[in-house]
């Protein structure tokens, strides 16, 4: 099986004919497209050469930033004091772009820093400067909520500030800060980062854990807020590998319940990116056939259920949703990314 013309394929199949991309087509609570998600599978796939399937989740994105154009500017005029999560833009849509009518947790930061690193590093010139009064906005918005609690990547922990959100939010604001040539204050934000979410030299989950997540190598890959080698992304892989890595697959924090707390696809594809950009090819390959060893018919799943955290909620979170997620989207498209990093090393 070419893994790699499988994974686009999965992709491919699975973006609504409006541009969104569903996070997963058979997992009952996933059938929405994620900003963050759809961000992160958008720049793969672009990089992967299939432009037209990137560039029709940007639009997909501009219109839903568009759609909410009166609502970023009523948040602009609102002061921080009387801000909570649940002011800030949703993070996830229905594949039509409307707005999704559960209960479920959805006031996050990350999507939208996400979509502006994205639409920078790969949107069509054209494309970005039909937009850039949409850019612009969003910059805006972002300014004004980083310090807002927010759920983390992983729909948790409202009332933190959360470090692998304010790389999202950094990177964004920094590719805004490239295209409207004017300061973001993506700086300040980093200034924030390494005042108050270091410990020992390594950086921290969140201002409320000082544990390390998985997600906390965005800061080096794929966003490069940090260079490879820098002493505090060492320290921080070092700290993933004793807590979260085994034999190839990586858990998302030391704590994690959900599933029972398997290892996930995309985050030990990212930390394989890691590897190979810091010249570790062994331990990339080695992550690189693990998951491969996970591939069926279906795709990808989003973590893989083995030397699990705490097991007994493993059966608890199927009888509630149903079987884990496959395929995931996101799986395959940071499994893209490795191999694209992989390109002519190994």
């Amino acid at each position: 099986m070419d893994f790699s013309e499988y994974s686009i394929q999965i992709i491919h199949t699975n973006q609504s004919p409006q541009g969104a991309y569903i996070a997963s087509p058979n997992f009952s609570q996933y059938g929405y497209c994620w900003f963050r998600d759809g961000s992160f599978i958008a720049a793969a796939m672009a990089r992967a050469g299939n432009m037209e399937s990137a560039e029709k989740f940007f639009r997909w994105g501009f219109q839903i930033i568009a759609g909410q154009k009166s609502r970023i500017e009523k948040l602009l005029a609102t002061s921080n004091d009387f801000i909570t999560h649940n002011d800030l833009l949703p993070t996830r849509y229905n594949l039509d772009g409307t707005l999704t009518s559960d209960d479920w947790p959805n006031g996050q930061s990350d999507g939208y820093g996400t979509f502006l690193w994205a639409v920078e590093k790969y949107a069509p010139q054209d494309l970005i400067d039909e937009n850039r009064g949409l850019i612009e906005l969003l910059s805006k918005y972002l300014i004004k909520v980083w310090r807002i609690p927010c759920y983390d990547v992983w729909e948790e922990n409202p009332g933190g500030i959360h470090t692998s959100t304010l790389f999202s939010i950094a990177a964004g604001l920094r590719a805004a800060e490239k295209i409207l040539h004017r300061e973001t204050r993506w700086i300040e934000i980093m200034s924030f980062i390494e005042k108050e979410l270091m410990e020992c030299n390594r950086l921290k989950k969140s201002t409320l854990s000082s544990d390390v997540d998985a997600s906390l190598i965005w800061g080096a890959v794929p966003f490069e807020l940090f260079p490879i080698d820098n002493p505090v992304m060492v320290n921080t892989v070092k700290s993933i590998e004793n807590r979260l890595y085994v034999n190839g697959g990586v858990k998302r924090y030391s704590t994690d319940t959900y599933f029972g707390g398997g290892s996930w696809i995309l985050l030990s594809a990212t930390l394989a990116q890691y590897y190979v950009r810091s010249g570790e090819l062994e331990k990339a390959k080695i992550i690189k056939k693990w998951i491969e060893s996970h591939f069926n018919d279906k795709g990808l799943p989003e973590q893989v259920p083995e030397y699990l955290i705490d097991s007994a909620k493993y059966p608890e979170w199927v009888e509630l949703w149903g079987e884990i997620a496959r395929p995931l989207l996101w799986s395959h498209a940071n499994y893209l990314e490795l191999l694209l990093d992989l390109e002519g090393k190994v």
